[in-house]
């Protein structure tokens, strides 16, 4: 009897303690799962290429403005004029340092050339050209 009851209660024990192994084996997958999704979000944070708005045309602002601020045709007139005036600037401004750039450019081309053998040359040139209009794409979009 004795015997019996010892066996009861051994069993009764080892099914506790493998409810409690399945218990803890479920927590740490758990906290696995969370830990790496963590790990995953701060590595891939950066690297999100974030759809930007379409930049919009001196009118579609002066509408804008308009529609949200209540303004009368005289204030709207004067309000086109200023934002026509700050996208000239903007395009002549960017002009300025595209000419600035390829200067800059030409400068560093004629200095590679110095150092490396015509074969070297002509391959990084060929990169570096292609690069130079990869990044004229990129701006021209914006």
């Amino acid at each position: 009897m004795v015997a019996e009851s010892q066996d009861k209660i051994l069993k009764y024990y080892k099914h506790k303690q493998i409810f409690l192994r399945i218990i803890t084996a479920a927590i740490i997958l758990i906290s696995g799962i969370l830990i790496g999704a963590g790990g995953t979000i701060l590595l891939a944070k950066n690297n999100i290429i974030w759809i930007s708005h379409k930049h919009k045309d001196p009118a579609g602002i002066t509408k804008e403005i308009t529609e949200k601020y209540g303004l009368t045709q005289q204030q709207t007139k004067r309000v086109e004029e200023i934002i026509n005036k700050a996208f000239e600037q903007r395009k002549s401004d960017d002009e300025e340092m595209d000419k600035k750039h390829d200067i800059y450019f030409q400068i560093v081309i004629a200095e590679m050339k110095e150092v490396l053998t015509p074969e070297q040359f002509e391959r990084w040139n060929t990169d570096f050209q292609t690069m130079r209009e990869k990044f004229k794409k990129r701006a021209d979009k914006k």
